[in-house]
């Protein structure tokens, strides 16, 4: 027995106003929507209802920065490509965004919206990161639609069948291959319920801790995953930038889990 993942006829799920609209930009928007709002119940479960609409006051502007840096970071590792084509720059719609880059640009500014307003910024970082790896498993599903983030040529129980014009060079002969895209959004959910499990049914867990836990479980996720594909963007001796950036910040996790968890308080 074996199933087969077949990608859609178009990556275009309708037009509006003779705009395509792509089922990977609704993906990702759905993801935001998800996440925002998910953080809200959560803060307001736990916290005050005050607390819930400075958040969503200000999320929106994270959600931007988010973008733009999870984009300008994935430009810069395809800068040959955007080099000779400028203007899918600004086609976010056709794929294209680094985790990586999205937290670079929105953390500093979640930890000055935080400061500026009183408010605990480990607090919210721990709520926040419950979200994130639900907000990764629906977007990884905007890849399938775009027919990426797929793995090396498999004829095994679970495949994906990727059609001519995406397969990358060298590969053209082959029609199925590891769905890793599928393989990290399974991944990404798991997290996810761990997380929520921690915030619900944990006992006096040190403030920090679950953000430090999903940066150390996704970065191991993502070099697991990463290991597999064969689109990564920007190689450096072979190993794909987000694997390396992954591997670092697994480690400064793990210590400073480690050291969060010794403090007083």
């Amino acid at each position: 027995m074996e199933f087969v993942i077949y990608p859609l006829k178009s990556p275009i799920a309708f037009t509006l106003f003779h705009f395509p609209i792509r089922y990977y930009g609704l993906i990702m928007a759905l993801s935001f929507f998800v996440g925002i709002f998910l953080s809200a119940f959560l803060i307001k479960k736990r916290y005050s209802n005050k607390e819930s609409e400075l958040f969503l006051d200000f999320i929106p502007y994270n959600v931007i920065f988010a973008v733009i840096g999870a984009r300008v970071f994935y430009v810069l590792g395809n800068f040959s490509f955007y080099y000779s084509h400028p203007k899918e720059i600004f086609l976010i719609n056709h794929g294209g965004l680094s985790i990586w880059g999205g937290l670079l640009f929105s953390i500093p500014l979640f930890v000055y919206f935080t400061k500026k307003y009183k408010l605990d910024t480990l607090k919210f970082l721990d709520i926040t990161s419950i979200s994130l790896p639900l907000c990764q498993s629906i977007g990884r599903w905007g890849n399938y639609f775009n027919q990426e983030a797929y793995g090396t040529p498999y004829n095994g129980f679970l495949k994906l069948f990727v059609d001519y014009p995406y397969r990358k060079e060298g590969y053209y002969s082959f029609d199925y291959y590891h769905p890793a895209f599928l393989y990290e959004s399974i991944a990404d959910f798991l997290l996810f319920i761990f997380l929520l499990l921690i915030f619900f049914k944990g006992k006096n867990y040190k403030k920090g801790n679950i953000f430090l836990i999903y940066l150390f479980f996704y970065c191991a996720i993502r070099i697991i995953v990463e290991n597999l594909r064969i689109d990564s963007v920007l190689d450096i001796y072979s190993i794909p930038i987000a694997s390396i950036i992954s591997f670092v910040i697994l480690v400064f996790s793990f210590f400073a889990y480690i050291k969060n968890s010794k403090k007083r308080g």
